[in-house]
């Protein structure tokens, strides 16, 4: 994929956890109190067994994963395959496992025929980065984070999510895509499985009412530019 040098070019460095968490079953209040539930959202329940599977699916094909990051990708699946969809945006089977693969090989990871959960997320980073070459995919992208960020429910071990976090998050993959192109060429566009609305060191309400201290500062969300510039394309269409 290409356009990137269209892209934005404000970078923060992002987050990344080098492990599977391993969430408890105490509930916090205002949070999932299931145990095992990762997110509550428009309805639905995502399972911390379904972030640790597209987790390590993604491990499999030899690239590191943040947890918050792929639970950000399924709190943004339903929303986004739909208007994948009413965008006529598809991603056959034989490219999404012929883009696994490449991945593999350009991860040095052993190259296997793609499991369902591969197939999963990469076709799943696709729609998120196809949408965000374009204004209406991108509207969307924008609108269903700030509908995650004020209404879902996610475990605290996930860290805060926020809308602005998105936006730096954005910002930065498209920086690194336009930066490992000579890495994985036409599946450069799978860096995106790192799109991560969350910063695990905020210190959240229910830190200070447990009496724990904050985590160590990181920085801070930079407040715009608006999505609009998160790329001109993947993000000038983010209006």
């Amino acid at each position: 994929m290409t356009t990137m040098k269209r892209l934005a070019t404000a970078l923060v460095a992002a987050l990344a956890l080098s492990a599977v968490l391993t969430l408890s079953a105490c509930a916090v209040t205002g949070q999932p109190a299931r145990p095992g539930t990762a997110a509550i959202y428009a309805g639905g329940t995502i399972t911390t067994e379904q972030v640790a599977a597209w987790g390590n699916a993604q491990n499999a094909m030899g690239y590191g994963y943040d947890p918050g990051a792929v639970l950000t990708l399924l709190l943004l699946r339903p929303a986004l395959e739909k208007e994948a969809a009413s965008e006529g945006i598809v991603f056959a089977d034989d490219q999404v496992s012929s883009d696994a693969q490449l991945w593999m090989a350009a991860n040095h990871a052993t190259v296997v025929p793609p499991t369902p959960n591969m197939m999963d997320l990469v076709r799943m980073v696709g729609v998120v980065h196809s949408l965000l070459l374009s204004k209406p995919g991108a509207a969307a992208i924008q609108a269903e984070l700030k509908l995650i960020e004020a209404n879902a429910q996610v475990n605290p071990a996930y860290g805060d999510f926020t809308y602005a976090q998105s936006v730096v998050s954005v910002q930065a993959l498209a920086k690194a895509q336009q930066d490992s192109t000579g890495k994985y060429a036409n599946v450069s566009y799978l860096v995106f499985s790192d799109m991560s609305g969350f910063n695990v060191n905020a210190q959240r309400d229910w830190m200070v009412d447990a009496g724990l201290p904050s985590a160590s500062p990181s920085p801070s969300p930079v407040p715009g530019p608006s999505p609009a510039a998160v790329a001109p394309s993947p993000s000038s269409s983010m209006q």
